[in-house]
């Protein structure tokens, strides 16, 4: 049988009782300070009841904070994953190109880049990606030519083009897309722009200076 504390506490009382018979000292003092200790024992007893109900309760409060949590932590990363964020719209600050991903890159296996790879994400204000539905204009340009010689191509995309080139890259997440070139590049120091239309009316810009390979 498992002990309680209220066990060991009567088996206590218990035996004073016992003793103070056997010695024949039940004097009307003694009784008093036997009835003084047996008083406060029953003082401590509640005491541990209280606390030990009192733990209890805090327990079971933080099981049910903890499944709680759980709940909207499932539902948070579902929601995240859900590309009709239509309400986070809103927080979307700024594009943000991966200028360490973008650039050119060679398809063909023939010298020299054949087309560029653009990474960008929209952000927001804590600088965290947000797949944001809309659609996309892209523009390649080669600064060193003429003003009217610069752009060498534009691509479009829309809403279904864009929401499939969102991508899980190293570790994080981004929109990806691959322009083969429009026109031959003369230089290797170019530039591209992105706009990004939102399906709310929002627009948002960025532009990044793009390395390739001609040889």
């Amino acid at each position: 049988m498992r002990l309680t504390p209220r066990h060991l506490i009567m088996g206590q009382l218990v035996a004073i009782a016992v003793g103070l018979l056997f010695v024949g000292c039940a004097s009307r003092g003694n009784v008093d300070v036997l009835e003084a200790q047996m008083r406060r024992q029953e003082d401590e007893l509640r005491t541990l009841h209280a606390q030990v109900e009192q733990t209890r309760s805090e327990l079971i409060a933080a099981r049910r904070l903890n499944e709680s949590l759980q709940k909207r932590l499932v539902q948070h990363a579902s929601h995240e994953e859900t590309f009709d964020l239509s309400e986070r719209n809103f927080r979307v600050k700024a594009l943000k190109i991966n200028s360490l991903l973008t650039g050119g890159f060679d398809r063909d296996g023939k010298p020299g880049d054949d087309q560029i790879t653009l990474v960008f994400t929209p952000n927001d204000d804590q600088e965290k990606p947000v797949r944001l539905p809309g659609t996309i204009e892209v523009e390649l340009l080669d600064p060193t030519q003429s003003s009217d010689q610069q752009s060498l191509g534009k691509w479009t995309f829309d809403t279904n083009q864009t929401a499939a080139a969102w991508q899980s890259i190293l570790g994080s997440s981004a929109f990806r897309f691959e322009l083969p070139w429009q026109t031959q590049p003369q230089g290797e120091d170019l530039e591209v722009q992105v706009r990004f239309h939102s399906s709310h009316g929002d627009q948002f810009e960025a532009s990044s200076p793009v390395k390739i390979n001609l040889r």
